[in-house]
């Protein structure tokens, strides 16, 4: 049962775990089970309140974001002269998954998309370069990451905001949004309904939602060891399959579902009793009725 219990963490399905734990403890109870779920509800302590989670996001994104000394001088340097804008948008262009996007945004010609947590920019500034007639507003949690965006943006047809994706109304009224997605947002999100509901309203009928989330299979070799996250924070919350996928968004108009195999394992990220079994990112899109 532990066993089981440790593979769900490492697929990052907590409530999986969560469920396993409850249904043992419920039929013999047992202090050690108790203990071992309340511990990992501590883990998802930050998705009790919209403050909570504002803050981890913002503290691990100015820890991560924010090098210091000659590197900091030089990553200023390349983005004052706008080659870091360059660089990543000819990297972003030739991802997988972006090209799965833009054949959606090549049919559909939108006039204004919504990127839906867009990090540093990098899907929305490619798409700004490639797409100049679309207008794109990216949406961020992350200050640290909406400051970085804006000074990498170079296109009049690209504008950043700060704030939840829950508040989307704020900047995209409903039915303003040919195009909308959200890359690799929600397995981190603290609730998927709500905010793809609230995606989905700013879309006008017709308008295309995609979206990128983890595609994590694993074949097991061996014991699997105990699972602690990062600062005791959980960064992905869900995990997401192909059956629950489509159960979930499969009833859309005109729904796709695309697997995108990881281009390379992620050596050090898990445990050597771990080999891929399916493992890169489901690419999900769908038309509002």
């Amino acid at each position: 049962m532990i066993q089981d219990v440790r593979l769900e963490l490492w697929r990052d399905n907590f409530a999986g775990a969560l469920e396993i734990l409850e249904t043992a403890n419920r039929r013999h109870p047992d202090p050690l089970l108790a203990a071992e779920a309340g511990e990992i509800r501590s883990w998802l302590n930050h998705l009790r309140t919209r403050e909570a989670y504002v803050t981890a996001y913002e503290r691990y994104y100015r820890t991560v974001r924010q090098p210091t000394g000659f590197k900091r001088l030089d990553r200023e340097l390349r983005t004052f002269l706008g080659r870091r804008t360059r660089k990543m948008v000819e990297r972003t262009a030739r991802h997988p998954e972006f090209l799965l996007l833009e054949r959606e945004v090549l049919a559909l010609r939108p006039a204004r998309a919504l990127d839906a947590g867009c990090g540093e920019g990098r899907i929305a500034l490619t798409i700004g370069a490639r797409h100049p007639q679309t207008r794109v507003d990216g949406i961020e949690i992350s200050t640290t990451n909406v400051d970085i965006a804006r000074k990498l943006n170079r296109f009049p047809n690209v504008t950043f905001h700060h704030g939840l994706l829950e508040e989307v109304e704020r900047w995209c009224p409903p039915g303003s949004v040919d195009l909308a997605y959200a890359f690799a947002v929600l397995e981190h999100v603290r609730d998927v309904d709500g905010v793809v509901n609230g995606i989905l309203q700013s879309l006008r009928p017709g308008g295309r939602f995609c979206f990128v989330v983890p595609m994590n299979e694993f074949i097991i070799t061996g014991p699997i060891p105990p699972f602690h996250p990062h600062d005791g924070v959980a960064g992905h919350v869900r995990a997401f399959t192909e059956a629950g996928l489509r159960g979930r968004f499969g009833g859309y108009k005109d729904f796709v579902l695309e697997k995108v195999p990881a281009e390379r394992w992620r050596v050090g990220t898990y445990p050597p009793c771990f080999a891929p079994r399916e493992f890169g990112s489901f690419f999900v899109a769908f038309s509002k009725s």
